[in-house]
This record gives C-alpha cells, structure tokens and sequence, in this order.
C-alpha cells in the first residue's frame, strides 16, 4: 500500500471511529475542520483526497445518501450569491479541470426537491452553485445530498458553507445579504448577523457596498474588485455628495469606454477624489559654452527648456526633434 492511500486509510478510519464513538454517547459527531486548498498541500495529500475525506464527513454527520443527478434538472437558489464573474475566473476554469479529472464533483453539493409540478427542474441548489455549474457545463452528472429545507434554513446553509469555504467576494456576499433582508427572511441585519453566526460589522458592510448606486459600482473594473475596507468612505461620501460621486463615476466609465486602462485601486481614487501627486521630474543640465539646456522627464513626457534663442535655430531645433521621432 502507497503512503498516499495509507494517509486516505487512516483519515476515513479516523472519521469512522469519531462517528462511532459519538452514536455510543448520542451525541452527533463534530468533524474536524477541513480547509479546502487551492492545490496540492504540503505532503502528498491533493485536494482532491481533502475533498474526499470531507465528504465521508458530511455523510456521517447529515446521515444522508448522496445521489447523482443530472445537473440539467438542477436550478440555481432563489438566494443564489455568485456573480457572473466568477464563472469567468481562473479559479473557476481550475475547479471545472479538476471535476473533468475526476469524472464528476467528489464533494457533493447539496439541494432541495423542488414541489411545484409547473417549474420546469426537479431541485434547487442550497450550496456548490460553482461545482453545479462546473458540471453543467462539462455535462456530467452532478452528486448531491437531497434534503427538504424551508428558504430560511435553506440561506443559513448556503452562507455557512460559503464563508467556510472562504471564496465568496464581499459583492457576492452583500448582494445575498441585501437581498434576505429585502425579502423579510430576516427582521433586521442584527437578527441575520445573529442566525447566521457571522460578524454584524461585516454584514452591515456587504449590505452597504451591495446597495451603492449601480453607477459607482459600474466604475470598477469588476464589482468583484471591491474590498470591504473601502465601503464606509464609499458610502459616506455617496450618502453627502451623490451628484458628485455618480459625475466622478461617469468620467470613470466614460475613460474606460473610450479605450484607456483604469484599474479598480485608481477608479477608487477617483471616486474619492483622491489626486495621485505627479512624479517628480528628473532633470539632467547640460552645458554649452555660457548656455545652459535642461531636459526633464516626468509622467513619460521630456521637455527640453534652453535660454532664448533666435527664429533660424529654432526652426532648426524643430527640424531635428521631427526627425528623430520619425526614427
């Protein structure tokens, strides 16, 4: 036997006697956690082994089967919190090439049947929107664990495992925050923060950028950019000079539109009005007879200044400066 498939044996056994010991004292088993890696881990245990492990876990803990469905009768939750973007990302084009590998997700995502005889899927997905979507797209079967769930339960999940997993952008998060509350799922941010066990800060801050003017969030390069500690300026300066951040946001869009480069950190600057000081020119003198000529670069530019001279050596000066450029 392999080191490899020892490490796997001993993991599974591990899980199994925890299990074991937990029914013995009707307790349900705690699992140790599990951080999901973005490739292979120090040692010889892959991701892939991680996720395996993790999902022995999960079945011990949930004491439900998994089932492979196909992903075509699967729809994204009503909750759903990934922007488009990040079915567009590397991170994602990995996860798809790992899932390829292998035949199929090896960690199960989990739905809920869906009751309606009119809507036209079967389920719906409370959490691994992305490994649904991975499977979708590469037209495998997708493994699930089918559980019944009323919409409130169904969030408490899905944000759980999301801030688990740690790979949600605050956009993403804000966006599922604002739009619980919008549907009265909970009575106020305090009572979310509260059921979903996260800090009422950081939720007050995802609901605020989520709820920034579509304009100001438009002048990012993607909304995904957006961190957590640029929300409060964002928002106090949105809430006392509106007409000035959305005119700010437009210059922004309108450079963009026209072809230049505007990464989000400078379309942050820009919002804010924050001026980037300009270099510091670099000059160089150069000495001719009692003449003196400076040449200064600065921002990519080069002007030459020299003390007054007449018409015929200035036209001179031009013919020879033309002539270089054309080089």
């Amino acid at each position: 036997m392999s080191k490899l498939s020892e490490k796997f044996a001993a993991g599974k056994k591990a899980v199994a006697d925890r299990a074991a010991l937990a029914a013995k004292e009707s307790v349900e088993p705690v699992p140790a956690p599990f951080a999901r890696a973005a490739g292979p881990l120090h040692g010889s245990v892959s991701t892939m082994k991680i996720d395996m492990l993790k999902s022995e876990v999960e079945k011990l803990r949930a004491g439900k089967p998994e089932m492979k469905i196909a992903a075509n009768e699967v729809r994204p939750s009503v909750w759903a919190n990934r922007h488009e973007d990040s079915f567009k990302s590397a991170e994602f084009e990995a996860l798809k090439a790992e899932i390829r590998s292998a035949g199929g997700n090896i960690q199960p995502i989990k739905v809920r049947p869906i009751r309606d005889a009119k809507d036209e899927f079967k389920y719906e997905v409370v959490f691994g929107h992305r490994r649904h979507r991975a499977c979708l797209e590469l037209g495998l079967d997708v493994l699930a664990i089918v559980e019944v769930l009323d919409d409130k339960h169904l969030f408490i999940e899905m944000d759980r495992e999301n801030r688990q997993r740690a790979d949600l952008r605050p956009y993403e998060q804000g966006l599922m925050y604002a739009r619980a509350l919008d549907q009265g799922l909970f009575s106020s941010i305090r009572k979310l923060a509260e059921d979903v066990g996260a800090d009422s800060t950081n939720v007050s801050r995802a609901v605020a950028l989520a709820r920034l003017p579509a304009a100001v969030l438009n002048a990012f390069e993607s909304r995904l950019d957006i961190q957590y500690r640029w929300v409060p300026d964002l928002k106090v300066l949105v809430d006392k000079e509106p007409d000035v951040v959305l005119a700010r946001a437009a210059e922004v869009t309108a450079k963009r539109a026209a072809g230049a480069l505007v990464p989000s950190q400078a379309a942050l600057n820009v919002l804010l009005g924050i001026v980037q000081k300009p270099l510091a020119a670099k000059a160089k003198l150069v000495k001719v007879g009692n003449k003196v000529l400076t040449i200064s670069e600065r921002n990519n530019k080069v002007s030459f200044e020299v003390d007054a001279l007449d018409k015929d050596k200035i036209v001179k000066i031009e013919k020879f400066i033309s002539d270089l450029m054309i080089e």
